[in-house]
Formats: C-alpha cells, structure tokens, sequence
C-alpha cells in the first residue's frame, strides 16, 4: 500500500495510503478511512521535513507542500511554515469526503490494521505494527497549542477528532 505520484487512480490498485489521497475522495466503490493525525505532531513534522519551506527546494516534500497549495490555497496565507502546516492540517483534513470510517493515528492497534486489511483480502494475516516514530528530524522546536490557536478552525477540529 503506497502512494504513486504518477499513477494515482490508474489500474487496479487495492489500497493507497498516503495524505495526498485525500482531494481524490471520495472513491467509487471503496472503503475509506481517514486516518488522522495528532495535529501538533502533524504540524512540527511538515514544518521539519520542508513541505512548507520559504526558501524552494527540489525535494520531494518541498514539492508535495507546493502541489497542496494548488490545491488549498488558502495554505499560503500562512506566514511561515508553521502557520502553513497548521493550516495545510485544518484544510486538507476537510478534504475527505465521506469516509466509512475515521480513526486517530495515535489510538491505531494491530487488530484495526489486520480487520482493515480484511477489506482488500480476506485472507489477510495478522499484522504487527512497527514503531510509532516516522523518523522527522527534531528541526522544529515543540509547538503548543497557543502556538497555533490562531488558525482559524483548528481548535474546533482538533476537538471534533479528541484531541483537545
């Protein structure tokens, strides 16, 4: 299960995960679960990888963050790349349309993974999880809540998903 730039919506895929699935929702005959993510957390890891970088870069998160802005506009508004990131999560969580189902990253277990995995195959073994860690650099410093209580409709939305 992956996301591919260049072939999204081509063939006969079984499962994608991957953020930028989320303006292509929703899809015909599929089972979607939004899988959402701590928005602090989220939002320190777009602004260390670069996704939302003031200076350009020819990286592929650079490019990701550059091709969500054409997609929600609104993100550039942001007066740096945290406010960029803090908006770029409010948005693009609104982004998904109709899923079956929304679970907190943070509250996943083996067992949701393996019944998930049932959908595409029934025949599906049990699964492990690996670490919780996606390996961001600590480039950002901590981000609190009064760091980003600006942003228009994030406090909402984080306690709509638990998380406040």
């Amino acid at each position: 299960m992956f996301w591919n730039w260049d072939r999204h919506g081509e063939g006969d895929w079984q499962a994608e995960v991957a953020w930028p699935a989320a303006p292509f929702t929703p899809v015909a005959d599929a089972y979607v679960v939004h899988l959402v993510r701590h928005p602090l957390d989220t939002i320190r890891s777009r602004a260390s990888w670069g996704s939302f970088a003031d200076t350009p870069s020819d990286t592929q998160r650079y490019r990701l963050g550059q091709w969500a802005q054409r997609i929600v506009p609104e993100i550039a508004r942001g007066r740096n790349p945290m406010e960029k990131a803090a908006i770029h999560w409010v948005e693009w969580n609104r982004l998904v349309a109709d899923p079956a189902e929304a679970l907190r990253l943070e509250d996943i277990t083996a067992a949701d993974v393996t019944r998930l995995a049932r959908i595409v195959n029934a025949d599906a073994e049990a699964v492990e999880l690996p670490p919780k860690s996606n390996g961001a650099p600590e480039l950002v410093e901590r981000i609190s809540w009064d760091d980003v209580a600006h942003i228009p409709g994030l406090l909402d939305l984080a306690a709509e998903y638990g998380y406040r």
